[in-house]
């Protein structure tokens, strides 16, 4: 008699900010979702949050061992807590979620099926989400311009939940910037991947801390660390600045030689282009700037995150 293979270790990653309400429930709710599958690890990563959440995570942690803690330094933002989380899953099978159960753990088991033959990852699309327009409309332009412009095949309505193997984790893990974005990169690698719809419950009890301000500035960081948007323009707006500047100069001179005309006192005129062409120079040095500032994070090879408190986690998995 055959005996049964061995299930993996599911590791799941909880950026933890200012969530401490959800955390017993959802450490409840995700226990009994994953039990039935195997083996399993919560690994909750307290980025700076200024409520409870790291007391609840240390009572948790000293009611199961299968729950580890870690707690940053400060709040270092989501991408980075996400990677620490990344950093010390031992699982062969990972789950993100968010902490504030708009993601439900009662998925987890439909997404698992769905990880099997060439599969490595398995994404969710939102159901039954009710957001404003404004943040509907550009959460779907967002994803429409860089699905255009990298060439990636991003579902509309994507969110951060989702389950993949531990060999696209560690093709994850070989990226080594500083300034990393996970969603954009992963429909960046490519391999192969499935989709799930589920239920996207709205969140009771709290404000999500994702401003428009702060998904304004996941745009443009993803536009800049993903596509060369930005100095393509450049070029393009500098050579129509010079092709129409000659073409300008080269219908004054035919004016003033063949037709006698007068050439345009253009005083005006001349301080709209002085204007505008110091406008375009501003631009492009502040576009400029953004990359050098960016590529001088990357030599400064600083840490993304500082683990300040640690519970029930063991060395960093090679």
């Amino acid at each position: 008699m055959e005996s049964a293979a061995p299930r993996p270790l599911i590791s799941v990653i909880l950026p933890v900010y200012q969530t401490a309400i959800y955390l017993r429930e959802l450490y409840q709710r995700s226990r009994a979702a994953l039990e039935p599958l195997g083996d399993f690890e919560l690994l909750m990563v307290d980025d700076g949050s200024r409520d409870n959440a790291w007391e609840i995570i240390q009572e948790l942690a000293a009611q199961d061992a299968r729950v580890k803690g870690m707690k940053l330094s400060r709040n270092f933002g989501q991408h980075p807590a996400i990677s620490a989380g990344f950093e010390h899953a031992k699982g062969e099978v990972i789950v993100l979620m968010d902490a504030d159960l708009q993601d439900r753990p009662e998925d987890i088991p439909r997404l698992y099926e769905q990880l099997k033959g060439d599969v490595d990852v398995v994404y969710t699309v939102k159901e039954g989400e009710r957001e404003a327009f404004t943040y509907r409309l550009t959460s779907r332009l967002y994803h429409y311009v860089f699905s255009r412009l990298t060439g990636a095949r991003v579902p509309p309505r994507v969110g951060t939940f989702r389950l993949f193997s531990r060999r696209f984790l560690d093709a994850v893990l070989s990226y080594p910037e500083r300034n990393i974005l996970f969603g954009p990169l992963m429909f960046h690698m490519g391999f192969q991947s499935a989709t799930v719809a589920v239920q996207h419950v709205e969140r009771a009890g709290s404000r999500s801390a994702y401003t428009f301000r702060k998904r304004l500035a996941l745009a443009v960081n993803s536009l800049l660390n993903y596509t060369d948007l930005p100095h393509r323009l450049l070029v393009s707006m500098g050579s129509m600045i010079l092709l129409g500047s000659g073409l300008y100069l080269v219908a004054l001179l035919v004016k003033y030689i063949v037709a006698r005309g007068n050439l345009p006192p253009g005083l005006t005129l001349l301080a709209l282009l002085v204007t505008f062409s110091l406008g375009s120079v501003m631009l492009s040095l502040g576009i400029l700037g953004t990359y050098v500032f960016r590529v001088y994070q990357e030599v400064l090879r600083r840490p993304r995150y500082i683990v300040a408190r640690s519970l029930n986690l063991s060395s960093t998995r090679n």
